[in-house]
């Protein structure tokens, strides 16, 4: 006898989480968290990251704990640093600089609680190597684009003009490792 499907439960707001996963054609609702996104500074980046995405994913499990719950978090790491999400549009500008002609890692946490059976977490690296971007940025930043988004860019929009390379998966840069994700749901029979 087959077991009742699970519920799959995206415990994240982002839109491009949502589209990444609708994009697989995977049946899933959003619940998300408001946490106070605070890194524990003792803990190496990875650990760090990999903390908060259970940290967010964790209030959702315990609302659902009969289902699949997924939650992640993506920063943009540069030069021993965290590029966060920029202030203004001079921030904007100063990141993007910073970026130019460069390669900086991307690292996305996922977390994934089946029910009250298991849980799994990891991250994600990927590389990214920009071009000389320098005369790109006004109008760049002019669109808007920048806002809201880790590292200034969102690379599935305008500022895909900016890569020059991506070693790992793309889908990781833009918020959600799902070719990765999907697999480990059918090991798991979440998903046929």
């Amino acid at each position: 006898m087959k077991t009742k499907k699970l519920k799959i439960i995206l415990a994240s707001a982002s839109p491009r989480r949502k589209e990444l996963l609708e994009r697989e054609g995977i049946n899933f609702t959003i619940d998300a968290s408001s946490i106070d996104e605070v890194l524990n500074p003792h803990l190496p980046i990875k650990a760090r990251l990999e903390a908060l995405a259970i940290e967010k994913g964790a209030p959702i499990h315990d609302r659902h704990p009969d289902d699949v719950v997924i939650s992640a978090d993506t920063t943009v790491y540069h030069n021993g640093e965290i590029i966060g999400k920029p202030k203004d549009e001079e921030d904007a500008k100063n990141i993007l600089l910073s970026l130019s002609n460069d390669t900086h890692i991307v690292y996305t946490a996922v977390s994934i609680w089946i029910a009250n059976q298991k849980h799994f977490s990891w991250v994600e690296e990927t590389f990214v190597t920009f071009k000389d971007i320098t005369k790109m940025i006004p109008e760049y930043l002019e669109s808007g684009e920048w806002q809201g988004k880790a590292g200034a860019y969102g690379i599935q929009g305008k500022a895909d003009m900016f890569v020059e390379k991506v070693e790992g998966d793309i889908d990781s840069v833009i918020g959600l490792p799902v070719t990765k994700i999907v697999s480990f749901l059918k090991e798991e029979d979440v998903i046929d």
